[in-house]
């Protein structure tokens, strides 16, 4: 500061002979009044020599208020300037709101700077104060929160308990927003929760450089606003992990032209959990890099009479005809609201997916053909409580190569008796089958004594992978013999109760 140098005109008032030193004391001061947010701008205007005292201080910046009552584009643009400006020296945060769902559009642009943040204090609905320097984090990383869980409870649950309000919490206080966890010789970890009424409106938000979000409908008198999530989901570009779980029921019609695809490059884990939206997120979710798909209690044995699709896309999209196999179904409507969901996924995105758990959720049976065709990375397969049939289990059995040059199927045949034969899923090494009634013995059996004979050879040969594991478990119609027959093939592979 020695580089400021006060101006001292003949009849000045005294103020201007103090010291930079001294008048940044008087001026941090000043800024940590609530009441005058914008005191260091305020000061900085009174005389050029007051500007260059405020504009070359950090100290002066630490502190940042931010008012739901201000617009949010100027409290965005306040919090920005802040922390700019007292760069490199850590800053405190204190924020005042009346309507809970503005909690997280405020600290938006304070989340990707949080290196540098010492103090969050939360005003209003909720009353909360963290410090964030009695933790030893880690500070390298782009954001501190290693997981952000929207807990979307409705405004009537909101208006009985409060915002963080918790039923079933054991002193019966709000839960804070701000929550350290993890293990004693590990550096601790950094999770937010917040209850809200509706998932916050992404025209409020900054991006916020979260890696995993949980996003779960509490109460049944939320219905899923697809739309609304989506437009959230483009404030997190750099999302590794999303698990969504909602309501098996019915969302409100969404007018066409209001669904747009998210990108989220990033994307390793998806999971949806007990909703009628999967269709609509499946469709419009654009995830390259998804590795691992977990869709869970997705079956209705209803009919979808809101779903968008079949009205708007013109021409019908591939797969949009009944399924020709006319197999068994409790739940054809969602059958065919996943299986189009994941081919819209698959076509857009071409993910290389490795994992793909489908537990109570399920597909026609030329959704699963179409799905298995291209799935050529997936190592691991586990469905539960599906009612599909002996067709589905056949596809996992080596079939034919079409071959098309003129000879060519005689001459590979001769040479290499195994090498026109091909499976689906070629990558697959764990397989898992839980409850599923409708599926023989005897189709199992079949189809993974072949496989298996087959990808054994091809895996001692250097051309492939084979199974490691098969679990098939509760299923009626595999019998003990049945067992008995798959172990002669997969011996210790097999787990069969």
């Amino acid at each position: 500061m020695s580089t400021i140098s006060p101006l001292r005109p003949l009849g000045m008032s005294p103020i201007y002979r103090i010291p930079p030193e001294l008048l940044i004391d008087i001026f941090i001061s000043c800024s940590d009044a609530p009441s005058d947010d914008l005191a260091p701008v305020v000061l900085g205007q009174v005389c050029r020599y007051w500007r260059d005292v405020t504009y070359l201080s950090p100290r002066i910046w630490q502190r940042i208020y931010l008012y739901e009552h201000h617009p949010i584009a100027l409290s965005h643009d306040q919090a920005r300037w802040w922390i700019f400006k007292s760069d490199p020296l850590p800053f405190d945060v204190r924020v005042e709101a009346q309507t809970i769902d503005m909690i997280l559009p405020l600290l938006s642009p304070v989340l990707s700077q949080m290196q540098r943040l010492r103090k969050c204090a939360i005003a209003g609905t909720h009353e909360e104060e963290f410090d964030f320097s009695k933790y030893d984090f880690d500070r390298s990383q782009d954001c501190l929160v290693d997981e952000l869980t929207i807990l979307v409870k409705g405004i009537a649950a909101i208006e009985a308990l409060g915002v963080n309000g918790d039923s079933d919490s054991n002193d019966g206080r709000p839960t804070n927003i701000f929550r350290v966890h993890g293990l004693p010789d590990e550096p601790p970890e950094l999770s937010m929760t917040l209850s809200v009424p509706t998932i916050p409106i992404s025209h409020f938000m900054k991006p916020i450089p979260i890696t995993s979000l949980c996003i779960t409908e509490v109460s049944l008198d939320v219905t899923t606003d697809v739309v609304r999530m989506l437009d959230f989901l483009r404030c997190m570009p750099l999302l590794e992990t999303l698990h969504f779980s909602g309501w098996p029921q019915e969302a409100e019609p969404i007018l066409p032209g209001l669904l747009h695809a998210v990108r989220l490059p990033n994307l390793r884990i998806l999971l949806l959990r007990s909703t009628c939206s999967v269709r609509a997120l499946l469709s419009h979710i654009d995830a390259p890099a998804l590795e691992e798909l977990y869709l869970e209690h997705t079956n209705v044995d209803f009919e979808l009479r809101t779903d968008p699709y079949i009205t708007q896309q013109t021409p019908p999209e591939e797969g949009e005809s009944d399924d020709e196999a006319h197999d068994f179904s409790q739940s054809p409507y969602s059958d065919h609201a996943t299986g189009m969901g994941l081919r819209a996924l698959l076509r857009r995105s071409r993910p290389p997916l490795q994992v793909l758990h489908m537990d109570y959720a399920d597909m026609r049976t030329k959704d699963f053909r179409w799905c298995f065709d291209r799935l050529d990375r997936l190592r691991e397969f586990r469905i539960v409580g599906s009612d599909m049939s002996d067709r589905v289990v056949g596809m996992l059995a080596p079939f034919r190569r079409r071959w098309l040059a003129f000879g060519l199927a005689k001459l590979k045949e001769a040479d290499d008796p195994r090498g026109s034969w091909a499976v689906r899923l070629p990558s697959l090494t764990k397989l898992t089958i839980w409850h599923c009634q409708r599926v023989s013995g005897d189709a199992l059996v079949q189809a993974l004594q072949e496989r298996v004979r087959l990808t054994d050879w091809a895996a001692e040969e250097g051309r492939g992978e084979t199974m490691e594991s098969v679990a098939i478990v509760g299923c009626s119609e595999f019998l003990q013999q049945h067992g008995q027959q798959l172990e002669d093939t997969l011996g210790e592979r097999l787990r069969a109760v």
